[in-house]
């Protein structure tokens, strides 16, 4: 099963994605969009993860940590035995992976380039118009094998 995983820009210098909420298409998705694109469900999981990135910084926010603005998503496929359904309510591409993820499962991580950093720092300190031009934006995309160079540019 392909997930996309919500992150910070510091899981990239972990050595391996923590358990957490995840997105996917689920068979919940298909029957709440009534589409059978999978470019179309595929992109609103994504995107249901990249707004789930910026509530991680967010919290950064409200904890008072120190925060890279730029969304985070890493796409990795993972056996349909390590996730499961989210409790509660919660968006229908939500799952929940109890194991943590190794890099080698990991196809791509996909980031916020430069011109986005205004908006999702304002958006992550509670700026809803932010928010919503965050959320606009494209995410780059970057091989896995690039995780610790990106994290090494991002993080300085």
């Amino acid at each position: 099963m392909r997930i996309y995983i919500p992150a910070r820009i510091g899981d990239l210098a972990e050595p391996s994605v923590s358990p957490r909420v995840v997105h996917a298409v689920t068979h919940g998705l298909i029957q709440a969009i009534d589409v059978d694109e999978p470019e179309v469900l595929e992109a609103v999981a994504m995107n249901a993860a990249a707004d789930d990135s910026l509530r991680l910084l967010e919290e950064d926010v409200r904890a008072a940590k120190s925060a890279i603005y730029r969304r985070c998503v890493i796409v990795a496929e993972v056996a349909d035995t390590l996730v499961a359904e989210a409790a509660g309510d919660v968006l229908p591409t939500a799952l929940i992976v109890h194991h943590a993820v190794p890099w080698d499962r990991v196809e791509s991580i996909h980031v916020d380039d430069r011109d986005a950093e205004q908006d999702v720092a304002e958006a992550a300190h509670g700026d809803e118009a932010a928010f919503e031009r965050a959320a606009d934006g494209e995410l780059m995309w970057y091989d896995v094998l690039e995780r610790n160079d990106l994290y090494t540019a991002l993080a300085r």
